[in-house]
C-alpha cells in the first residue's frame, strides 16, 4: 500500500463485498476536490470485485491506498485498526455504500476547528464531531428524511451517563482527532460498535460536538451492517423482539463493564462509570436505582419506559 504521507485528513473506508456501491461512494468523496485527504480502503476479505475496483482507484488517484486485512476482522475492528494505522491529525470514518455531500469534509472540519478552539490542550484531548445524515432508499433512490429526526435520538445528550446506555453518533458522519489513538491500544471483545466506543472515549476524556446538518446520504438496503429505521419501526421491532432487546441491553452493560475495566486507572472519582460497570451483575432494584441515580437514560419517554421494564 502507498504511504499516507502528511495528509491532514485520513479517511478510513471500511469495505467488505461492496462492489455494487463503492465506486459511487469513492466518486462522492473525491468530488470534494480536497488536496489534503488520504483515503484508505480497508478491505476485510471481500470475495466479490471490491478489491479489484479499489486497486483501480488506487492506480488512478494519488490520494487513495488499499489495505487488505490478512483475515476477516469484522467491521468494528476493521475501522479501529484503520484509525490506529493513521498518521494524520484528523480521521474520518467512511462506509462503502453511502454518498457524501461534496462539502461534507469542509463542514465537518470547520466544526472540529471550532471545537478545538475551546480546548486548552487540543493535542492530547480526544475530540469527536458527528453530523446528521439523510436516509436514502437504495431501491427507490428516494431520500427519506433526517436520520436523527426519524430515529428521535436526543443528540444534545452526549455526556458519559447517556452515552453508556445509548449511542447517538452515526459512524459514517464522524471525525476524530489524533488524540483518540492512544486510547485504542486495548480493544475489548465486548465493544458493540466502533463509533459508540469512540464516543464513549471522547465524552469521558475529551469532548463531542454535534453539527446539526446532514452531510451525506445514508444508504439503506438489505446488505447494511447497521442501518437507519423510522421511530415507528424501532418501536415495532422492540415489541416483537423483546428477548433480542434484552440480550442487546445485556451487551450494552458488558460494553460498559469493559470500558471501566480498560480505563479504570483513568476513571478514579467517576462513580457513574463504576456503577454502570456493575449493571450486568446488579439485581432488579439496584439496576433501576443506578439508572435513576446516575441518569442512564435513553432518548424519549417511550424508550425509557421500555428500558425500565426490561432492566
Amino acid at each position: 500500500m502507498k504511504e499516507t504521507g502528511q495528509a491532514r485528513i485520513h479517511i478510513v473506508l471500511a469495505a467488505y463485498n461492496g462492489a455494487s456501491y463503492i465506486r459511487e461512494q469513492l466518486d462522492s468523496v473525491l468530488a470534494g476536490g480536497r488536496d489534503d485527504i488520504w483515503i484508505e480502503i480497508c478491505d476485510d476479505g471481500s470475495t466479490d470485485d471490491t478489491v479489484r475496483i479499489a486497486r483501480e482507484y488506487e492506480a488512478k488517484y494519488g490520494c487513495i491506498g488499499v489495505h487488505e486485512n490478512e483475515k476477516n476482522l469484522g467491521y468494528v475492528k476493521n475501522f479501529i485498526e484503520g484509525i490506529k494505522r493513521s498518521k494524520s491529525p484528523y480521521i474520518m470514518l467512511c462506509d462503502q455504500d453511502d454518498i457524501w455531500d461534496a462539502d461534507k469534509i469542509a463542514r465537518t472540519m470547520r466544526a472540529m476547528e471550532q471545537l478545538e478552539q475551546k480546548q486548552r490542550n487540543k493535542e492530547t484531548t480526544p475530540l469527536l464531531v458527528f453530523t446528521d445524515a439523510v436516509n436514502f432508499d437504495s431501491d427507490t433512490k428516494r431520500q427519506c428524511g433526517s436520520f436523527h429526526q426519524s430515529s428521535h435520538l436526543d443528540v444534545a445528550k452526549t455526556d458519559p451517563a447517556h452515552l453508556l446506555m445509548e449511542n447517538k453518533c452515526i459512524g459514517c458522519t464522524v471525525m476524530v482527532n489524533a488524540a483518540v489513538r492512544p486510547f485504542l491500544d486495548t480493544l475489548p471483545e465486548e465493544v458493540r460498535v466502533h463509533d459508540w466506543w469512540l464516543a464513549l472515549i471522547c465524552s469521558q476524556f475529551g469532548e463531542i460536538s454535534y453539527l446539526a446538518e446532514t452531510t451525506l446520504q445514508y444508504r439503506q438496503h438489505r446488505g447494511n451492517m447497521i442501518g437507519g429505521s423510522s421511530f415507528s419501526d424501532y418501536v415495532k421491532n422492540r415489541i416483537s423482539h423483546l428477548k433480542r432487546q434484552k440480550e442487546a441491553l445485556e451487551q450494552t452493560f458488558a460494553q460498559g463493564e469493559a470500558f471501566y475495566r480498560v480505563f479504570q486507572n483513568e476513571l478514579e472519582g467517576q462513580p457513574a462509570v463504576r456503577a454502570f460497570a456493575r449493571m450486568g451483575s446488579a439485581g432488579f432494584w439496584r439496576r433501576r436505582w443506578y439508572t435513576v441515580r446516575y441518569g442512564f437514560w435513553k432518548s424519549g419517554w417511550v424508550r425509557n419506559i421500555a428500558l425500565l421494564l426490561m432492566l
